[in-house]
């Protein structure tokens, strides 16, 4: 979703930028969720890794790890946002605005440090809920996110004010995602982690999923008449409105998508089981080669209405994924690569397309310059790359340790012979 969305975002010209259109109105909600969904995850699943571990507390590796991903990640944020390339050959100041703003990474980063040290508040001093605690504070963070956006910080370094809010000067750079209100995300995913955690076995149940959507709509329908309710409390009565904070929304849909893709997945396990889904491959080829065929003859005509787009986009484009799919052995141990080199895939993304650090000028030949089916084609063309680099990373760093390995060895060779001479 980051991939395809970024490259989409990027490249896809203004003009077929309409909110009018159904099709890319519902591509710009998923765009828009993918974010929320992309933090909530992270506190997700470093809550559920730091409660597996048997050893809780300070000797917990899950805190050494993550106390040493929060540096890599935030240092890394603040490295992409430099160009190497305009500082020596464009004449432009290597620290710029740019350098300021706080982004992702550093988000993420950030927010893991604080939930780390909320983990480790409470296993030592506060002793209740870690799930209570994190809703709590996640919660809390989109109470007070007005009220801290309105604050005075004309005294304040613009380096500071870029953590927190989206400042109101926009002569300069602007944050992406401050912590607040974005932080939250983090710690509601958090907050889910723990559950998941506390649910064991039961979190594989059919059940669970459901539970997740039914909890998604709850959310999603009563969050203004709660948070309304709050805003008339002693204490919260002087803060800026936050009943019509859009993050309670944002984070009821990640929980329907989360609990919509595990109802799938399962689905698709249990049907796989019973044998319903097997096809005999040559009736398999031959479908998806109609389909294309489909496809091309359907773009030989005006597409006049959204349906005939849909239908000759899908026809074209999802046998190309599919074979994609196929030739390169997308499986669900690919999912997992993916998963386990999200830093990695992030940053190469952002050098590529963004000119992060190096300053690569790939991105700016293909912003806004391609109309709908070049963009769509580009979008899939770039993700299966990453899934090509996500397979084969560990051969690039295999080799790479032995290029070092090598070095070495060739170094302390010729410090033999010098010493011996």
């Amino acid at each position: 979703m980051m991939l395809e969305g970024h490259f989409m975002t990027l490249s896809l010209q203004t003009v077929f930028r309409n909110p009018e259109n159904p099709i890319y109105d519902f591509w710009k909600f998923s765009r828009g969720i993918t974010a929320p969904l992309f933090l909530s995850i992270s506190g997700l699943i470093f809550t559920y890794l730091l409660l597996k571990n048997k050893i809780q507390g300070w000797k917990n590796l899950r805190v050494q790890k993550g106390i040493k991903r929060t540096g890599v990640l935030i240092l890394l944020g603040y490295l992409l946002q430099f160009n190497l390339y305009t500082y020596f050959f464009g004449g432009r100041p290597l620290f710029t605005s740019l350098t300021q703003i706080f982004h992702v990474l550093q988000c993420i980063g950030t927010s893991l440090f604080i939930l780390i040290s909320i983990y480790l508040l409470n296993h030592y001093i506060l002793k209740i809920s870690l799930g209570v605690l994190l809703a709590g504070l996640g919660l809390m963070v989109i109470i007070i996110s007005p009220t801290i956006a309105e604050l005075n910080y004309n005294n304040i370094p613009r380096f500071i004010e870029n953590i927190l809010i989206v400042s109101k000067d926009h002569s300069l750079n602007t944050s992406v995602f401050p912590l607040f209100p974005w932080c939250g995300y983090v710690f509601l995913g958090g907050a889910l982690g723990n559950l998941i955690f506390r649910l064991k076995d039961k979190a594989n149940h059919f059940v669970f999923p459901f539970g997740l959507i039914a909890l998604g709509f709850f959310i999603k329908y009563l969050t203004y008449p709660i948070l309304s309710g709050i805003q008339y409390l002693p204490g919260f009565n002087r803060l800026k409105p936050f009943q019509y904070e859009y993050e309670p929304i944002r984070f009821s849909q990640v929980l329907i998508f989360i609990g919509i893709i595990i109802l799938v997945q399962k689905i698709i396990l249990k049907l796989k089981a019973s044998k319903q889904l097997q096809m005999p491959p040559l009736v398999f080829q031959v479908l998806l080669a109609v389909s294309f065929a489909l496809g091309c003859y359907s773009f030989t005509f005006p597409l006049k209405n959204t349906s005939q787009n849909i239908i000759a986009y899908t026809l074209f484009f999802v046998p190309i994924v599919i074979t994609l799919w196929k030739l390169t052995g997308w499986n669900y141990k690919t999912f997992l690569n993916i998963g386990q080199n999200t830093l990695s895939v992030y940053v190469l993304h952002v050098i590529l397309l963004y000119q992060g650090f190096f300053g690569f000028r790939f991105g700016s030949y293909i912003k806004d310059q391609l109309n709908p089916f070049f963009a769509i084609a580009g979008a899939i063309t770039f993700v299966f790359f990453f899934l090509a680099y996500t397979q084969y990373e560990p051969i690039l760093i295999y080799q790479l340790n032995r290029m070092k390995l090598r070095y070495k060895i060739f170094k302390r060779k010729k410090q033999y012979k010098t010493s011996t001479i």
